[in-house]
């Protein structure tokens, strides 16, 4: 068999990398603009923001809680009950 001769690949010099790679864009290292006095400063709390919840401690709301907590661990009883019959019936069948 014969094979063809390959040609010698053409030498690359790789390109030197750009300066303005290496330093940002001159808007990026502009500093924030300062703020008028009555202007809020970003994060700082305002006043109608400081409000806390206050939940009422009556025998309605007590029983509302409760009742909200026992359904939740009867639905929970049911399907795990539920799943680990019809496991007991799937093993039997």
């Amino acid at each position: 068999m014969t094979f063809a001769h390959r040609r010698a690949a053409t030498p690359v010099t790789p390109r030197a990398p750009r300066a303005r790679a290496y330093f940002p864009a001159p808007i990026y290292g502009r500093h924030a603009p300062t703020l008028p006095p009555d202007e809020p400063v970003p994060g700082e709390i305002d006043p109608w923001e400081a409000v806390t919840a206050v939940r009422p401690d009556t025998p309605h709301v007590r029983a509302l809680r409760f009742l909200s907590t026992a359904g939740d661990l009867l639905a929970a009883f049911v399907l795990i009950g539920g799943g680990m019959g019809l496991i007991g019936l799937a093993t039997h069948l």
